[in-house]
């Protein structure tokens, strides 16, 4: 199972999980109609109550990453979710002003916080998930 919690992280319990699974699926470890293991089966294996894992995917469902389908299981949604894309902008920005605000915290120049986004994209796009950047190659 990919799914593991860090008890020693600041960042809880449920949002670990939420984030694990949104980067499974944006890598391509997930991908679309793949079925994810069932509440009990990740509750077990991650030692966390159940209703903590019916979280993770009532919000990734929120937020369409996973279809539940009642009797059959949680499934990764198609990339083009039923989400407009305003919403989904909405939502990266939202992700990104928190991180911005992080990094200007840290005393983070402009120049030190481009650098490492810039890094993280060749990382995620080209070393992480196989793929090639498609566009400004």
């Amino acid at each position: 199972m990919f799914l593991e919690v860090d008890l020693h992280s600041s960042k809880p319990v449920y949002q670990q999980l939420v984030d694990q699974v949104k980067h499974a699926v944006a890598s391509g470890r997930l991908r679309e109609g793949d079925k994810l293991p069932s509440i009990r089966d990740v509750a077990v294996a991650v030692r966390v109550n159940r209703n903590t894992v019916a979280r993770v995917y009532t919000e990734l469902e929120r937020e369409g990453i996973v279809t539940m389908r009642p009797g059959q299981g949680c499934f990764v949604t198609a990339r083009d979710s039923q989400l407009s894309l305003e919403v989904r902008r909405g939502q990266v920005t939202e992700r990104l002003d928190e991180l911005l605000a992080q990094a200007r915290l840290y005393g983070l120049t402009r120049e030190e916080v481009l650098d490492l986004v810039n890094e993280r994209i060749l990382a995620f796009y080209d070393g992480h998930s196989g793929r090639k950047q498609e566009a400004g190659r």
